[in-house]
C-alpha cells in the first residue's frame, strides 16, 4: 500500500473522529440546555397558582374586584391548559432532534422553548402578583377602615358637644356627616360583599370628605363669631355714629345716602352667612373683607367732615377780618404809589394791579356774605364749605404776597436810586484816574479806537447822571444805563491796561533790541517797522508783537524774559 493512501486513510479516520467529537459535544450542550428548560418548566409547574386562585374564589368577589379576578383566572386557564402543553411538545421536539443529531434544528427548538418559557414566567407572575393585590387590597381595607372610622367619630362628636359655636350652620354641618356616614356605609357593603377594589375608592373617598370637613368646621367658629357677634356689633356703633352725625346737623354730599350704605352692609352681612352655610369660606372671607372696607369708607366720610368743621370753625371767624386787613392795606398802598410816583415813574403797572385787589376783595366779600351764609343755615356739607374757605384764605394770602412785594419793590426804589448814584460817582472817579493814568505814559498819542471807547464809556456815565437828575425818575432806565455803564468800564479798564502794557513793553523791547542792530540787519528792519508803529500809527499792540518777533530772531527767549520781569514788578493801576 503506497504512503499516499495511508496519508488519506489517516486524514479521513482524523476528519470521522474530530466530527463524532464534535456531534458529542454539541449533543451534550444541547441536552444540558434541555434539561434546564424541564427544570424550569417544572419549577414554573410547582407554584401554587391555583391554590392563590382558589383561596381568592372563596372570598366571593363581586363587581369591579370580580371582573380583576376573573381576568387574572382566565389568563392562568388559558397558560395551563395550552401553553403548557405546547412547551412540553416543544422540549420533546427538541430532545427528538438532539437524539437524530440534528444539531442546528434542535438548537433552534430550544431557543424558541426558552423565549417560550420567559414569557409564561412573566404571564405568572403577573397572574400572581394581580390576585396578591385583590387580597391585600382586603386586608388594607380592614386594617384602614378603623382609622377612618375614628377620624370620622372623632369630627361627629367635636361639632356634637360644640353644636354652639357653629350657630346655624349646624345644620348643614349635620348633614355633611349623614352623607359621610352613608359613604361609610357603602364601603362595608362592598367590602363584605367581596369588592375591595371599588370598596376602597369609596373609603378613600369617605376620608377625604372627613379630612375636608374637618378642615371646615375648624374655621367656622372664627366666622361664626365674627357674623353674629363683631360685625352686628361694629355696624350697631356705626348705626349710633350716624345718627350722631345727623343730631349734630352735618349735611352730606348728595353723592352719599347713608341709609343706602346701611342697608348695604347687612346684605352683605346676610350673604355672608348665606355662602357660610353654603362652606363657601374663601367667598365669605371676600363678603366679610368688603364689609369692613365699607364700614372704613363711612368712618372716613364723617372724620373728614369732622376734619372740615374745625377747619371752617377756625378760619370763617377770621375771614372778614382778614379782608379788611387787605383793604386798609390795598388804600395805604395806593397813598403810597401816589407818593413815590412824585419822584419816580413806576413801570409795573403797580397801580393798577392794586386797582385789580380792589376788585377781587369785593368778589371774595360777596363769596364770604354766601359762605357765612350756608354755615348758619347748615345747607352744605362742611366739606364743601372747608373747600370754599380755603379758596378764600388762599386768594387772600396771595394777595396780600403780591401787596407786600409791591410795597417792597416802592420801598427799595430809594436805594435803588442811592446805588446808582453811588456807582456814577465811582465811573466819574474812574475815569479821570484812567485819563491821568495814560497821561502820565507819556505816549505819542492815543489810538482812534481806544479814543472811541474811552468817549462812549464817558458818555454812558453822563447819561447816568443825567437820568439821576430829572425830576421824575425812571429806575428802570436808570438799572439799565448802569448795567451798560459797567460793561463799558469793565472793556475799557481792560483796554487801557492792555494798551499801557504793550506801549511800555515794546519801548523796552526796542531798546534792549538795539544792541543788535548794527550786526543784523533783520533786526534793524524790525526795529524801525516798530518804532513807526509806536511813534507814527499809535498802533502799540502791533509795536509790540513785531518787536517781540525780532528779537526772538536775535536772541530766543528775550522777549519773554523781559515781560515776565515787567508783569512781576508792575504796580497795579488806581483804577483797577
Amino acid at each position: 500500500m503506497s504512503s499516499t493512501v495511508i496519508i488519506l486513510i489517516v486524514a479521513l479516520v482524523v476528519v470521522i473522529i474530530g466530527f463524532y467529537v464534535f456531534a458529542i459535544l454539541m449533543r451534550k450542550k444541547t441536552e444540558d440546555r434541555i434539561l434546564e428548560l424541564e427544570e424550569r418548566k417544572e419549577t414554573l409547574f410547582d407554584l401554587p397558582v391555583q391554590e392563590e386562585i382558589d383561596a381568592v374564589k372563596k372570598m366571593h368577589l363581586v363587581g369591579q374586584s370580580q371582573t380583576i379576578f376573573r381576568e387574572w383566572n382566565q389568563k392562568w386557564i388559558d397558560l395551563s391548559s395550552n401553553s403548557f402543553a405546547d412547551l412540553e411538545n416543544h422540549i420533546f421536539e427538541a430532545e427528538q432532534l438532539n437524539d437524530s443529531f440534528h444539531f442546528f434544528r434542535a438548537r433552534e427548538s430550544v431557543a424558541d422553548s426558552e423565549a417560550q418559557i420567559e414569557l409564561m414566567e412573566e404571564e405568572v407572575q403577573g397572574i400572581r402578583q394581580g390576585v396578591d393585590q385583590l387580597v391585600e387590597q382586603e386586608k388594607r381595607n380592614s386594617n384602614k377602615i378603623q382609622e377612618s372610622l375614628d377620624l370620622y367619630d372623632n369630627l361627629r362628636n367635636d361639632i356634637t358637644d360644640n353644636a354652639d359655636l357653629y350657630g346655624s350652620v349646624i345644620t348643614e354641618l349635620e348633614k355633611h356627616l349623614a352623607n359621610i356616614e352613608t359613604e361609610f356605609s357603602q364601603f362595608v357593603t362592598l367590602n363584605s360583599t367581596g369588592d375591595p377594589i371599588e370598596a376602597a375608592e369609596v373609603l378613600e373617598t369617605a376620608e377625604e370628605h372627613t379630612i375636608a370637613l374637618r378642615a371646615i368646621t375648624e374655621q367656622i367658629p372664627a366666622f361664626i363669631s365674627k357674623i353674629d357677634k363683631e360685625i352686628p356689633k361694629q355696624l350697631e356703633e356705626l348705626q349710633e355714629a350716624c345718627d350722631k352725625f345727623i343730631e349734630d346737623d352735618y349735611v352730606l354730599p348728595e353723592s352719599i345716602n347713608l341709609d343706602d350704605k346701611m342697608n348695604e352692609l347687612h346684605q352683605h352681612l346676610v350673604e355672608s352667612n348665606a355662602l357660610l352655610e353654603q362652606f363657601e369660606l374663601d367667598r365669605v372671607e371676600t363678603e366679610l373683607a368688603l364689609i369692613q372696607e365699607k364700614v372704613e369708607e363711612i368712618y372716613a366720610i364723617f372724620e373728614k367732615e369732622y376734619a372740615a368743621r374745625r377747619n371752617v370753625e377756625k378760619r370763617s371767624t377770621v375771614l372778614r377780618e382778614y379782608i379788611e386787613h387787605i383793604r386798609v392795606n390795598n388804600k395805604n398802598l395806593l397813598l403810597e404809589i401816589d407818593h413815590v410816583t412824585q419822584a419816580y415813574v413806576l413801570s409795573g403797572n403797580e397801580k393798577g394791579y392794586v386797582r385789580g385787589y380792589q376788585e377781587h376783595l369785593e368778589a371774595l366779600e360777596s363769596d364770604v356774605d354766601e359762605i357765612m351764609e350756608s354755615i348758619e343755615g347748615k345747607k352744605l356739607p362742611y366739606s364743601v364749605l372747608s373747600r370754599r374757605v380755603n379758596s378764600v384764605v388762599s386768594a387772600l394770602e396771595e394777595m396780600e404776597k403780591n401787596q407786600i412785594k409791591i410795597s417792597n419793590t416802592l420801598t427799595g426804589l430809594k436805594d435803588e436810586e442811592r446805588a446808582a448814584q453811588e456807582i456814577a460817582d465811582r465811573f466819574d472817579s474812574e475815569l479821570r484816574t484812567i485819563k491821568r493814568y495814560v497821561e502820565k505814559r507819556n505816549l505819542p498819542g492815543l489810538p482812534k479806537d481806544y479814543l472811541d471807547l474811552f468817549f462812549t464809556t464817558g458818555d454812558r456815565v453822563q447819561n447816568l447822571f443825567k437820568e439821576l437828575g430829572r425830576v421824575r425818575i425812571n429806575i428802570d432806565t436808570i438799572n439799565h444805563l448802569v448795567d451798560v455803564s459797567t460793561e463799558d468800564m469793565h472793556v475799557l479798564k481792560e483796554a487801557t491796561t492792555n494798551m499801557t502794557d504793550h506801549a511800555v513793553l515794546a519801548e523796552q523791547l526796542i531798546q534792549y533790541a538795539n544792541r543788535y542792530k548794527a550786526s543784523n540787519e533783520q533786526v534793524a528792519q524790525g526795529i524801525s517797522r516798530a518804532l513807526q508803529l509806536f511813534e507814527r500809527d499809535r498802533d502799540y499792540d502791533g509795536s509790540f508783537d513785531e518787536i517781540s518777533k525780532t528779537l526772538e530772531i536775535a536772541e530766543p527767549g528775550a522777549a519773554s524774559r523781559i515781560s515776565g520781569v515787567y508783569f512781576k514788578t508792575k504796580q497795579t493801576p488806581d483804577y483797577l
